[in-house]
């Protein structure tokens, strides 16, 4: 593939200095191209890039992926008067975008997320890590459809001539042509040794404890808590190679990755979508309710049929499934969702999982439908504001972006967001790992602790490279 502005005719440029003169701000100018590679990993490995901002997100199943290097416009925010702020920036720099694409669904986006309570301090584990960041990459590699595009971005300012940008973003394209190797490196395996739970097994049986005794019918119906797993990780720890483990591993999990330099990295494998919004059209899902995977075929079909008859794990399922309805019932009168949820099969546990879409009547972007969605039953509780209460009171560790919404938003409003689970943020040779778990009147704390060492297993073997 050769990237050059010949294919980018003069009077583009030309339009996009006249739409920043007649704003009086500086304007996005993209422009995508094809090229053919069948995975996009790769442009994230040249040894240049180490220091550079670098993204991914991939969903293995639906053959969809993205890959952005470099920080173009970048939003960060502190609380969630900011996150409006921010949202209502991204809407403009968007809207006012000059756009070159031959597909109407490829151009440039703002990739980011946010902690899970943004009115919360960050503890010494979070306190680098931007509470709430998005970002426009210069560089944005897409997949989807068995086609790759890349979409080159820049700012122009009303002073700019055409020839000046032309020459510029000619430059711009020659760099990034550079970055496109076509083969990954050998995943970097690498000791993990774990040093601390946060809080440990006995404090945490006394938490689950304290949290029953605020489990009420018709008040607290449940209660999610999380805990925290340091491990050390080896000084050849490679994001890459973690997420070549997780995505081999999880194909039907949204795998990200979130690396700021001097910041941390933060990558996931999460199998909870929060929404995703295609031309008025939304999807989203109750995930709640885990078993572990059987050793045998008939051995993990007797724990299938035990997850779905569980009185327990189906009354959490449905605390997610109602209180979703409430949140969307005003915005899309007719939700469609199946009356039985079906079991959703990972590589080591097993969950119950209902699909739930419908059509938005009004005209919400995707980071309206965040704000209206999260946090969900599935990582908070019921009612939230009242799980919201004992969380802030139980829980001693800052869960920072684990369980916060993580995703991408278009030039149309478009976009999806998932919830970061299965997660850890790694600084300074130091992996902070989360999960969690939901409470209600029938948790033990034992049976909780195992479920929550389940949930870690996923990302302790992706830091390593495989090993553990």
């Amino acid at each position: 593939m050769i990237l050059t502005s010949k294919s980018t005719d003069i009077t583009q440029f030309e339009m996009a200095i006249e739409k920043a003169k007649l704003l009086g701000k500086p304007i996005l100018f993209s422009r995508s191209f094809r090229f053919y590679t069948n995975d996009l990993l790769p442009l994230l490995t040249h040894p240049a890039d180490r220091d550079v901002t670098r993204l991914y997100w991939e969903q293995p199943k639906t053959s969809f992926s993205m890959a952005g290097l470099g920080s173009l416009i970048e939003f960060d925010v502190q609380d969630d008067d900011s996150l409006i702020q921010m949202s209502q920036n991204i809407n403009d720099a968007l809207e006012n975008a000059v756009t070159i694409s031959k597909d109407e669904y490829i151009g440039p986006r703002f990739i980011g997320g946010h902690a899970f309570n943004m009115e919360t301090s960050p503890d010494e584990t979070w306190k680098e890590f931007p509470r709430g960041r998005f970002i426009l990459p210069e560089c944005l590699a897409t997949r989807q459809n068995d086609k790759s595009w890349l979409t080159i971005s820049k700012l122009v300012i009303p002073t700019d001539s055409p020839e000046n940008v032309k020459n510029s973003f000619a430059k711009l394209c020659h760099h990034y042509e550079n970055r496109l190797p076509v083969t990954l490196p050998p995943i970097k395996r690498v000791p993990v040794d774990k040093f601390r739970d946060i809080p440990d097994k006995k404090k945490y049986s006394e938490t689950i404890f304290s949290v029953l005794g605020a489990i009420r019918p018709g008040k607290v119906e449940k209660a999610v808590i999380s805990r925290s797993h340091h491990v050390k990780v080896g000084q050849g720890f490679s994001a890459v190679s973690a997420i070549q483990i997780l995505r081999n591993m999880y194909p039907k999990c949204t795998n990200f990755m979130y690396s700021f330099p001097d910041e941390g990295i933060f990558f996931g494998s999460t199998p909870e979508l929060l929404v995703r919004l295609k031309e008025k059209y939304i999807e989203t899902e109750a995930l709640a309710g885990t078993i572990a995977r059987g050793r045998n075929m008939e051995e993990d079909r007797l724990l299938a049929e035990t997850l779905f008859d569980s009185h327990k794990e189906r009354e959490e399922h449905q605390f997610v499934i109602e209180q979703i309805k409430r949140k969307l019932e005003k915005l899309i009168p007719d939700l469609s969702f199946s009356n039985e949820p079906q079991i959703l099969k990972l590589k080591n546990v097993q969950h119950l999982h209902t699909p739930i879409s419908g059509n938005l009547k009004n005209g919400d972007n995707i980071l309206s439908l965040v704000k209206q969605l999260h946090p969900t039953p599935a990582v908070a509780g019921t009612p939230t504001d009242k799980a919201l209460d004992i969380i802030q009171r139980v829980e001693t560790h800052d869960r920072g972006w684990y369980s916060g919404p993580v995703g991408w938003i278009d030039t149309k409003g478009d976009g999806e967001f998932c919830v970061a689970l299965r997660s850890a943020l790694v600084k300074d040779e130091e992996a902070h790992v989360f999960a969690g778990g939901g409470i209600v009147s029938e948790s033990l704390p034992d049976q909780e602790w195992e479920e929550t060492e389940l949930k870690l297993q996923p990302i302790l073997t992706a830091l390593s490279g495989g090993e553990v």
